[in-house]
């Protein structure tokens, strides 16, 4: 499942929540385990949000995401996120697990009871939200609800784009 889009994080994440940076060094590619397979295009996405100001980090051999703790500038990760979103679109969706899809829509009921009734389900073959066209990036109030409605220490409700 890829981590970065993962129900509205890495999707989920809050787009504009964080931002951040890192180096480029060949040392830093990633190394790919047997057991989990990274596309080329996710790797060129992360690189392109490395690029472009975000620090990434390797919580696992070859699995990249946007280090949370190292990016606190929004305005960095959203000009990151824009730079880089044909290489994110071009990236193959990955099914999502039952567990994950049920945890999405969770979020998303809360979200319209905390009086955002416009605000959508995931899409259920992806578990994704669609952030941008939901209004994250432009609403406060939303972001902080959605905050308050995802599911913490899973790595989706304290995820970022990217992470």
């Amino acid at each position: 499942m890829r981590p970065t889009l993962l129900v509205c994080g890495a999707v989920l994440a809050t787009l504009a929540l964080t931002g951040c940076s890192g180096s480029a060094d060949k040392a830093a590619e990633p190394s790919v385990s047997p057991s989990e397979t990274v596309s080329a295009q996710e790797i060129a996405y992360y690189r392109c949000l490395e690029e472009n100001g975000l620090v990434l980090e390797e919580p696992n051999p070859g699995q990249l995401r946007v280090d949370k703790d190292k990016n606190t500038d929004e305005a960095v990760a959203a000009e990151a996120e824009d730079k880089c979103r044909d290489l994110q679109k071009a990236i193959p969706d990955a099914p999502v697990d039952e567990e994950s899809l049920a945890a999405a829509i969770e979020a998303s009921v809360c979200v319209r009871e905390k009086g955002f009734e416009d605000y959508p389900d995931p899409d259920p073959k992806t578990g994704e939200v669609d952030l941008e066209a939901a209004g994250v990036s432009r609403n406060q109030e939303l972001r902080a609800a959605l905050r308050d409605c995802l599911p913490k220490g899973d790595g989706v409700g304290d995820a970022v784009v990217g992470g």
